[in-house]
Parts: C-alpha cells; structure tokens; sequence
C-alpha cells in the first residue's frame, strides 16, 4: 500500500476510535432530576441464549398489580461498559411469563442505552444524567439477553440476562 493511502486509513480508524471514545465518556454537567422518555410496546420473536453461571438473579424491585397484568420495574443505571443495579453489576432480571416488564434506565457514565431484541424493546439513547424507560411484555420463556447497543459496548461486556418463567 503506497505511504499517502496507508495515512488516511491510519486517519480514518483514529477518528473512529475518537468518536467512540467520545461516545462513552460524554458528560453535560447537568445534575438536575432526570426526565423519562418513553419507548413504545414491540414484541417480535426470536431465539433464545444461554445462561452464564456466576451471576446472581435478581427479582423486580416492585410490582405494582394493575388489573389483569402486574408490572414489574427495575431501576437500571448504565456505567462504561456495564449495567449496574442497586449496586450489582449486569443482573439477571427474573419475571413470569405475561408479565408487563418496566425498565427505567438512567446513564450514569457515558451515553447508553438498554436493549433486549426478543421483545423489540429497546429505550432512547440517553448521555450522562438523562433518564428513559421501555416497558413491554414478556410473552414467551427462555432466557434473553439484554445489553447497550452503542458501538462495542455489548462485546465489551454492558450486557445481562432477563429470565422469562
């Protein structure tokens, strides 16, 4: 490869890596109380994955019964490259079949967001101090996982388990 092309992929991979190092460590300074954002209700199929042995589940923090369906809410906060949960680092989230499923998500450190593709739920990206929920139903069992979606995030282990009963 002749010297000048060599320099521009050296540029392009360097502004790439920039961008996402920006994307993970944005700050806006705001401290005021953060405000959610809704996503809408989506459940297409898919596959399942496995579960990880070392990991302690965790059950909702509430459950509010509205009628036929009870909600299930837990308080996610997102950090570089991980997930964290009344001090816990990507728990798994344990919920019944049927069950309506509230996630509210608060980035912490960076800019993330909360994913779990078995359900088509996915919140907003948020950066540092913002706030967003996703609320769907979990209508099948099986073990999925969730995790941020922003570049490498996932593959750099920002990622849990939800296990549907």
């Amino acid at each position: 490869m002749e010297f000048r092309q060599m320099n521009k992929v050296f540029f392009v991979f360097l502004a790439m890596a920039l961008l996402l190092i920006a994307g993970c460590s944005q700050s806006t300074g705001n401290n005021s109380s953060p405000e959610l954002k809704p996503r809408p209700i989506n459940n297409p199929t898919s596959d399942n994955t496995e579960v990880t042995d070392d990991v302690e589940v965790v059950e909702d923090e509430g459950s509010i019964n509205s009628g036929s369906s009870e909600v299930k809410t837990f308080k996610l906060t997102g950090q570089n490259f991980k997930f964290l949960m009344d001090g816990q680092e990507n728990p798994v989230l344990l919920v019944s079949k049927g069950d309506r499923v509230r996630i509210e998500f608060t980035s912490t450190e960076g800019f993330h967001d909360w994913k779990v593709d078995e359900f088509g739920a996915a919140t907003e990206k948020v950066k540092d101090g913002e706030s967003t929920f996703v609320e769907f139903v979990a209508d099948k069992t099986g073990t999925f996982e969730y995790y941020c979606s922003v570049g490498s995030h996932r593959a750099n282990g920002m990622k849990g388990q939800i296990i549907v009963n």
